[in-house]
């Protein structure tokens, strides 16, 4: 039976069983409206309850990192890593910390120095400070500025400083020897690569995104590419591997002679979107036995395998990743969007987290003495 609908009305206030059936289908319809909108309401929050439990299974299905304890904690070498933070304010200076990769003995080193892109050689290290290198001690870190040059990035190779300066974004070279500085016939250049007989500038303006090769006194000019648009490369025994924005950022290889210029594979990886943020690809791709590891944007940024003779290609590491190095067997890597650091060793599958710290940029220092007993204990965080 339907129940009776109370309607309102005015003292004194007399109307007809017309009227009064009038009213209550009106009473009715309001109701029924109401109760419209009501299971409305409760079908939105449904829906947005699904939607976000979706994204939460999602999310732990890329971060779902399994600290494996066993052989692979016993056999993990340790490392010492410089990592650079950032303050919290609109304007932020940067700070500069140490740490094993175990996720011990942080210390901060050069707090509040705005040091960035750390260096790191078996002498000293080097940083970028408001557009000047600067030389920084092993003992004390004491902070010596060297090239005041409005210097925007940098590589150090074979006893060189090979940097682009920000007016011209020109390639220049510092010899750390005889302190002589010498200007290259190329500006637009937005990374830098060298090995040991040659340094590889890439180009990026509106004409062209080429790589060039010189010798280390800037002599022996070679265009390497020709159609083809790089965006992130790197080198390794004589041939660059680079992201081709020509071809829907596939990864591309060429000899440092320039010939033999060749798709590698159907993959992609990172590419810029105009700014190039980094001095080279270091920090997405690197090559380790023959394989070619990077970040693979058609995977949600995860990292993947490719081996440059039997074609497998694998995916490693199931999370977005930001930025990486390899050292060894081990890489390090940094997740989008979060803060902290982690590592990866792809010979023993494990993993761990090396610190939960707000990072803005590491490098291992490979060259660091790691002491006995700190190898002995070694505790990783599982």
């Amino acid at each position: 039976m339907e129940p009776l609908q109370r309607l309102q009305f005015d003292l004194g206030e007399q109307i007809s069983r017309k009227e009064y059936l009038k009213r209550k289908k009106k009473n009715s319809k309001l109701l029924r409206k109401r109760s419209k909108i009501t299971y409305i309401l409760i079908a939105i929050f449904i829906a947005l309850a699904i939607y976000i439990v979706i994204q939460i299974c999602i999310y732990r299905r890329y971060n779902n990192f399994k600290y494996t304890v066993g052989e692979g904690v016993g056999s993990q070498a340790i490392y010492s890593i410089y990592f650079v933070t950032e303050g919290y304010t609109y304007d932020p200076v940067y700070s500069v910390s140490t740490i094993l990769s175990s996720g011990k003995n942080e210390e901060s080193v050069l707090p509040s120095s705005d040091i960035q892109q750390i260096n790191v050689t078996q002498e000293c290290l080097y940083g970028l400070r408001n557009g000047v290198i600067c030389k920084i001690s092993r003992d004390d870190y004491q902070i010596e500025e060297i090239v005041a040059d409005n210097v925007e990035k940098y590589i150090v190779n074979n006893g060189y400083i090979f940097y682009i300066t920000n007016d011209e974004e020109r390639l220049k070279s510092y010899n750390l020897s005889t302190k002589e500085t010498i200007a290259f016939d190329l500006t637009k250049v937005q990374q830098i690569l060298a090995n040991d007989a040659n340094v590889f500038a890439i180009t990026h303006d509106t004409l062209e995104k080429s790589i060039y090769k010189f010798d280390y006194n800037g002599q022996g000019k070679t265009k390497l590419t020709n159609d083809e648009r790089v965006s992130y490369a790197i080198e390794d025994n004589g041939t660059i591997y680079f992201v081709n924005k020509s071809d829907d950022n596939k990864i591309y290889k060429v000899s440092s002679n320039g010939n033999d210029i060749s798709k590698v594979a159907d993959i992609r990886s990172v590419a810029d979107v105009g700014q190039v943020d980094e001095v080279n690809g270091k920090k997405y791709m690197f090559i380790k036995d023959d394989k070619l590891y990077y970040i693979n944007v058609d995977d949600e940024d995860s990292l993947w395998c490719y081996d440059l003779k039997k074609g497998d290609n694998t995916r490693i590491i199931s999370a977005s990743i930001e930025i990486l190095q390899n050292i060894d067997n081990t890489v390090f890597y940094k997740i989008d969007k979060e803060m902290g650091v982690y590592l990866y060793n792809y010979d023993t599958s494990f993993m761990s987290l090396v610190t939960k710290r707000r990072v803005k940029e590491f490098v291992i220092d490979n060259y660091a003495q790691i002491p006995t007993d700190v190898k002995l204990d070694n505790n990783y965080n599982i």
